[in-house]
């Protein structure tokens, strides 16, 4: 069975860690159930994806949704910096405009 979800995709063209070390190639993509910020799939391709992996599977074990994430204090310079970049992404677009 399929389900609805949206796409956040962050880059490592502009990631500061993956300049440092000339990696740039790459992107982070994280798959959440449509409406929500309910994890249920990601694809990372970067040199150091194996490393990267471990902070999506430990949020869809325990529940921790794409907020909590874009919320996380990450260190600096990190590749692990792109999911916080999904995460606002996500936050991001809930923000009320003052326009509207």
């Amino acid at each position: 069975a399929s389900i609805d979800v949206d796409v956040y995709c962050t880059s490592l063209e502009h990631n500061d860690r993956a300049m440092t070390e000339s990696a740039t190639n790459g992107m982070c993509k994280i798959l959440c159930k449509k409406g929500t910020d309910e994890i249920v799939g990601a694809t990372i391709v970067a040199s150091r994806a194996g490393e990267l992996i471990n902070e999506v599977t430990l949020a869809m074990k325990h529940g921790i949704g794409l907020c909590g994430i874009g919320r996380n204090i990450y260190s600096y310079p990190t590749t692990g910096e792109a999911f916080m970049g999904c995460g606002l992404q996500f936050i991001n677009a809930r923000w009320k405009r003052l326009d509207d």
